[in-house]
């Protein structure tokens, strides 16, 4: 109901400048004499300046004029619920920045750094954010006037916020404040935000715009008028905040108040169960006595009375005292029963000083006592460590360095999530390192230093630490107070260590209490999921598994935990051990034994054994709900193991129809279902948190892997269904509609054609079953490929397409059979002409009988036969065509007389070039590598193919001459032959080639590589007799060579026999004797 305006109508967030409250108009200005005009654009025709004689008035002949100028204000308009408008000016919602006079680099100017601070304050929702702190109307009531009217009990706290309210959050003083509403002599309000009454209402309190008009600095109030209903209100100032400050400060002084109202509740029912308890105590007569004030009253010559009411006086200070003590221990016991009392602190409540209100007969009886106040504090400070400064600090840093020392901890007992055991060791081994470190090395130096700085400041005296010499130091009280600094650290390590050793067996210990009634045949009987040991927060993280061993495992073995902890337990008390006394570091003049020490894990040894026990048997009694959980997953076993390549290859083998594959499909769905819903992610087992999620996650993608694989095989084994179907359909359809090449080619094509239909019959069937076992796929909305779905309708299409080409093919073959009938009769012409051709060929080698050219006319030869045997192939063509054409049979004498006639040519020359090319190879290869009796078969064979010819040429002479000159050729070959095999020799060894070389006198060089060439080269054909007889000498010393050996190895065996027939010999006599 409330709108914010500047000025007039100028809103607060506009981006442009904020408009003054009145204009004013600009004076006359009067030319001096010295200034010009300027024309910045041509004069346009008809203006063009006019020189006129100045007229000059003298200022005392003008009339005076008063112009009134007030100074220029932005405004803040707020207008109320009755539509009254409320104008505060802008400086009261401006917050303040304090800046020096330079802006640093990086640093925004002040009006720039004011207006976004302003802007971003506007932006605040102060409801809002007091929401979101907790600061609801239950926590900011009672207000002060809630508080003077209403009930206490009306309200769920007893005092109001403003008694506890801390006025350094204040940016400004109260004068500072109302200046800022200063606007010439004028005062103006301040706006602000309030927690106010709903229409005065004592119950009922919302937050409001109001108007700050005035403040009594007596009662320290504010007077406010409400722009919701109008009303005028006194208030505190936590009550309200002004719009210049800060939202966020505001809510944390409310804050800050809230939390000092509850500590004065805390004081207020602290001090209200203490004066109960009390109360039942004061009845009884019964004092405690206390020697040093008794032997004071003893001495004194004043009434019994007044020893009574010393005595009641002295007996309540120290009642209540204790009833502090022990409601302390209560509420540390039993925290619950006291919930209003946590973190509480007993220093707090203890009184600092007490009030003296006595009478002057009672002041007369205490002076009457004798008690000499200078005396007592003489003689305390002479009995007392603390009688200087020096020694209330030194202590004093000794007690702070121990209270850190008891406020940290051997053990981590809290993780931010589960860990393994390896890592929670790892963790356990480095914290307490640190410890132990800082206990043995750290600690001692601080202390040291503590005590050093202050005591060597304090100088000579009773705790002088120079002190250098023994009996002196045991008389000073510095030897009580390095004894009392002993007994301090000893008693903070046993703080330290017992704190730490309780927290560690309850933080491993405490999950494992509910496994203490188990029995050792114990048995998991919930299911996967609800466990039956639950713990809000395990330590220990584990991972189920499965190993090759079939064989159900957990990632860190049961069995581990009890040893490792119970050792990590033992080895981290141990390492605070060796903590080093400080008396030879602080009295340095004083020697000591190196080896002082003090008292650590010995303080807490029972306390050790007992919680050492309590994690032995509760790390025992562990392993069996784990044991007892991983023995439920043997039923997964065989299928986590499974090996999914070697189940779809025996799933492929075993070619299942199409309904035992949808139950398989379908079950294998069902199973993947139930791993999801009965298996958990994470179960928690006491102590242990055990990860079940990857096990769970891979049989299922296990499961899922299956399914899509069957799938996959489904499809193609359906796929090459198709794809041979198709096959088939396209053999059909490309026999029957290819386009004959032939008359054979049309036949065939016409006897095809017959069986046709039977065959589309055969197709139609299994097409029909195959459409029946796509269903499957179908069932599941399972979605083919695009180019199988094409393929599948495109093999169901083919049998139509197939009757519909048959039925136009008996046309077509009418056209072809005239057409290959014309073909026919130009090949058998063309026939006719190419064995005349053949003919002549033929009958020119009958003048072909140069020897020297053997070899180009074997080539020719080959050509003319190849040539024959082509046209024996078209003369069987042709008469097969005759037959089918129904024509005469056709006439091949022709051809057989021109291959008679031939044979004697070809078998002639092929023995010439096949001899030439034996003399080749037998010539050029290795001589190691010639086989010489296949070269000597061939030989003959030509020889005797070479005789052949001479009788069948007996006619021609020319011919028979090169039959003739060949079989010389061969004859002259034969020496050769003899002398290739007189070096083949098996005897022949080096010695004769050397003495070969000695004959020929030329060098020959054996290798593997050699060819007989190259002896040809060294003149070899001269000395082929003397070849022979190396040769022939070269067998008899070898046989001569082994008779020799055969000889000896028989003379040996002879030997031998005889030495083995004296060995019997001798045994034979020996048995006789």
């Amino acid at each position: 109901n409330l709108k914010m305006d500047l000025g007039y109508g100028d809103n607060l967030d506009s981006d442009s400048d904020l408009s003054d409250d009145d204009s004013f108009d600009e004076g006359p200005r009067f030319k001096h004499g010295g200034e010009k005009a300027i024309c910045i654009m041509p004069p346009r025709p008809g203006t063009a300046m006019m020189n006129f004689q100045e007229l000059f008035i003298p200022r005392n002949q003008l009339t005076d004029v008063f112009y009134p100028i007030q100074e220029a204000q932005r405004w803040l308009t707020l207008v109320d619920k009755m539509g009254k408008q409320h104008r505060f000016p802008l400086p009261t919602i401006l917050p303040k920045v304090i800046q020096t006079r330079f802006v640093p680099k990086r640093h925004l100017p002040k009006d720039v750094e004011v207006d976004r601070r302003r802007r971003q304050y506007e932006k605040i929702n102060l409801v809002e954010e007091l929401c979101k702190a907790g600061l609801s109307d239950d926590v900011l009531q009672p207000t002060e006037e809630q508080y003077n009217v209403v009930s206490e009990f009306a309200f769920p706290h007893k005092f109001p916020l403003s008694y506890f309210d801390d006025s350094n959050f204040d940016i400004n003083s109260t004068a500072a404040w109302f200046e800022l509403g200063v606007v010439g002599k004028d005062h103006y309000p301040l706006p602000a935000r309030a927690y106010l009454p709903i229409n005065q209402s004592l119950l009922n309190c919302q937050w409001v715009m109001a108007a700050v008009t005035a403040h009594n600095e007596e009662t320290d109030m504010w007077t406010l008028l409400s722009l919701e209903d109008g009303c005028t209100y006194t208030v505190p100032k936590l009550q309200f905040m002004f719009l210049a400050e800060n939202p966020h400060q505001y809510i944390k002084r409310l804050e800050a108040a809230v939390h000092e109202r509850h500590k004065g509740e805390q004081l207020m029912l602290m001090e209200l169960i203490v004066d109960c308890v009390l109360h039942e105590d004061i009845e009884s007569t019964v004092f405690y006595s206390f020697k040093p004030i008794e032997a004071v009253l003893k001495a004194a010559t004043v009434s019994e009375q007044c020893k009574r009411r010393l005595r009641s006086e002295v007996n309540l200070v120290f009642e209540r005292l204790m009833a502090l003590y022990e409601l302390e221990q209560y509420i540390i016991k039993m925290p619950k029963e006291f919930p209003q009392f946590k973190n509480i602190n007993l220093k707090e409540f203890l009184p600092r000083s007490f009030a003296v209100n006595v009478s002057g007969k009672e002041r007369e009886e205490l002076q009457a006592l004798g008690i000499t106040m200078k005396e007592k504090r003489y003689d305390y400070l002479k009995a007392s460590l603390f009688y200087c400064i020096g020694g209330i600090e030194a202590m004093a840093g000794v007690a702070n360095e121990c209270q850190h020392i008891e406020k940290l901890s051997i053990f981590i007992c809290s993780f931010s999530k589960p860990l393994s055991l390896v890592d929670f060791l790892q963790a356990q081994e480095a914290h307490s390192d640190n410890v132990a470190t800082f206990l043995k090395f750290n600690w001692p130096q601080q202390l040291t230093s503590v005590i050093t700085v202050v005591l060597r400041a304090t100088g000579k005296g009773w705790l002088d630490i120079s002190v250098n010499t023994w009996t002196v130091f045991l008389m000073c009280k510095m030897s009580r107070f390095i004894l009392q600094v002993k007994f301090r650290m000893q008693e903070s390590m046993e703080v330290l260590l017992d704190k730490s050793l309780m927290n560690f067996s309850h933080f491993v210990c405490d999950p494992c209490q509910q496994f203490l009634h188990l029995m050792p045949n114990y048995k998991w009987t919930n299911n996967y999921i609800d466990t039956e040991f639950p713990y809000h927060k395990p330590p220990f993280a584990m991972t189920l598994g499965i190993n090759e061993d079939r064989k159900v495992f957990y990632s860190t073995d049961p069995e581990e935990f009890q040893p490792a902890l119970m050792d990590i337990f033992k080895r981290c008390l141990e390492k605070t051990s060796g903590v080093r006394m400080i008396d030879s570091a602080v009295m340095t003049n004083i020697k000591y034994a190196p080896n002082l020490f003090i008292l650590t894990v010995e303080l807490i040894e029972d306390r050790y054994l007992r919680e050492n026990d309590m994690m032995e048997r509760c790390y025992d009694k562990a392993k069996l709900p784990l044991w007892g959980y991983a023995r439920m997953y043997e039923r997964f076993i065989q299928f986590y193991l499974m090996n999914v390549n070697q189940y779809m290859a025996a799933y492929a083998k075993a070619h299942k129809p199409s309904s035992e594959v949808k139950w398989d499909i379908l079950e294998h769905k069902r199973l993947k279902e139930e791993v999801r819903t009965i298996l958990p992610a994470f179960i928690t087992i006491g102590p242990f948190y055990i990860n079940v999620d990857t096990l769970k996650q891979f049989m299922i993608k296990k499961r899922t892997d299956i399914v899509r694989r069957i799938f996959e095989y489904y499809v193609d084994r359906m796929y090459e269904t198709n794809e041979l179907l198709l096959e088939r359909c396209l053999e059909v359809y490309r026999k029957i509609n290819e386009r004959p090449i032939s008359i054979e080619h049309l036949f065939e094509i016409r006897d095809f054609g017959n069986i046709v239909p039977d065959i589309v019959d055969a197709l139609r069937g299994d097409i029909q079953v195959m459409w029946l076992e796509y269903d499957l796929l179908d069932s599941f909305f399972y979605n083919l490929s695009d180019f199988q779905f094409a393929m599948k309708w495109n093999v169901y299409a083919w049998p139509h397409q197939i009757l519909v080409r048959l039925f136009t093919l008996k046309d077509e073959q009418k056209i072809d059979i005239e057409e290959f009938m014309r073909l026919h009769a130009s090949e058998c012409q063309a026939y006719e002409e190419r064995l005349e051709s053949l003919n002549d060929e033929v009958q020119a080698y009958s003048l072909a009988f140069n020897p020297n050219r053997a070899q180009e006319t074997s080539v020719d030869i080959k050509k003319t036969w190849a040539l024959i045997k082509e046209l024996e192939k078209v003369s069987q063509t042709l008469q097969f065509r005759q037959e089918l054409f129904e024509l005469e049979p056709l006439s091949v004498e022709f051809l057989e007389s021109i291959i008679e006639s031939f044979t004697p040519y070809k078998d002639l020359w092929y023995a010439c070039a096949n001899f030439l090319k034996l003399e080749d190879a037998t010539l050029g290869n290795p001589i190691a590598q010639l086989e010489m009796e296949e070269v000597w078969t061939n030989l003959m064979k030509l020889r005797s193919e070479l005789t052949t010819s001479i009788e069948t040429f007996n006619e021609k002479p020319e011919i028979m001459e090169v039959a003739k000159a060949f079989i010389v050729k061969i004859d002259d070959f034969v020496p050769v032959y003899n002398s290739i095999k007189d070096l083949r020799n098996e005897n022949w060894m080096y010695m004769h080639w050397v003495e070969l070389s000695q004959m020929t006198g030329q060098e020959i060089k054996y290798t593997i590589a050699m060819n007989y060439q190259y002896l040809m080269r060294k003149g070899i054909l001269d000395f082929l007799p003397e070849v022979h007889q190396i040769s022939v000498k070269a067998s008899n010393e070898a046989e001569s060579i082994q008779k020799a050996i055969e000889e000896e190895e028989r003379r040996k065996q002879a030997e031998l026999d005889a030495l083995l027939m004296r060995k019997q010999l001798r045994k034979c006599r020996r048995d006789i004797l």
